[in-house]
């Protein structure tokens, strides 16, 4: 599970030749998705786990403080990706569980769902913003510029929040994570490789160093596997851009990531 950081950046033949190196091989589903965030990943994981009852180890791949941060969602904000919650086949109550929506806010997402034309109104804004990159000639950028970096308020207020209760991961990955538990299912919490601009300008900092140490000691508590791959990558053009590995980069990554998972399986057996 992840955002842009994983999708379309998990080669499944580069994982397996690395779990192969640790005798095992696995059956990867990729259910990570541009332009996500831990409340719409939660959805997809568990349809995944609907659809896939087989599949034994949940692996979230993330970056800064998508664990902990909380994404307070409502039902004006179902658009887009987050339109996920208005599928039928998640049904209400999950749907309000997710989101701890209020009775008034469930019966928002029913009207929501019983009106196509409120449920897709979305498109309106995709076609206004393909009118206004046609207009780059008028000093609109030709491409919406690639970024992911926050407010230093962010970076500043968030580690902040956790630190005083270092007890919880956030609603939506809490939610993910019982589910898994109630499967029986392995969690590994990955964090992912970062561009040598955005490790040296944030994760260089006393605050996220004491954050790291909180959530290292809570991934331990609750049993989960941790992997720090943020300073797998080190080059500058091993990425994209501040945040995406390029593709060699990420069948690097793939590789290695193999192996780190084979090891934390320690078996020898085939699986998920």
């Amino acid at each position: 599970m992840g955002n842009s950081l994983l999708d379309g950046r998990v080669d499944s033949a580069a994982l397996n030749q690395g779990a192969a190196s640790a005798g095992r091989t696995f059956r990867p589903l990729n259910a990570a998705l541009s332009a996500t965030d831990p409340h719409d990943q939660a959805f997809l994981a568990r349809y995944a786990l609907w659809t896939q009852p087989h599949l034994h180890t949940l692996v979230v791949g993330f970056y800064d403080y998508q664990l902990t941060e909380e994404t307070r969602v409502t039902p004006a904000d179902l658009l887009g990706n987050h339109g996920i919650a208005l599928d039928e086949r998640f049904p209400v109550g999950v749907v309000a569980s997710i989101d701890h929506f209020s009775t008034a806010q469930t019966g928002e997402l029913l009207l929501l769902r019983a009106l196509p034309m409120a449920a897709n109104r979305v498109s309106f804004w995709k076609y206004a913003e393909r009118l206004r990159y046609s207009m780059s000639r008028m000093g609109m950028p030709p491409e919406p510029p690639i970024t992911m970096i926050r407010p230093w308020s962010y970076y500043n207020g968030e580690p902040r929040k956790f630190l005083e209760d270092p007890s919880h991961f956030n609603s939506s990955y809490e939610y993910l994570f019982g589910q898994a538990a109630k499967e029986r299912m392995k969690v590994v919490l990955v964090l992912m490789p970062m561009s040598p601009l955005h490790s040296k300008v944030f994760y260089t900092r006393q605050l996220w160093q004491d954050y790291m140490v909180k959530l290292r000691d809570l991934a331990q508590q609750r049993g989960f596997t941790f992997v720090d791959a943020s300073a797998w990558m080190p080059e500058d053009v091993q990425f994209e851009d501040a945040l995406h590995m390029t593709k060699p980069a990420a069948t690097t990554f793939s590789f290695r990531l193999g192996a780190e998972l084979a090891a934390a399986q320690g078996s020898a057996k085939a699986g998920n």
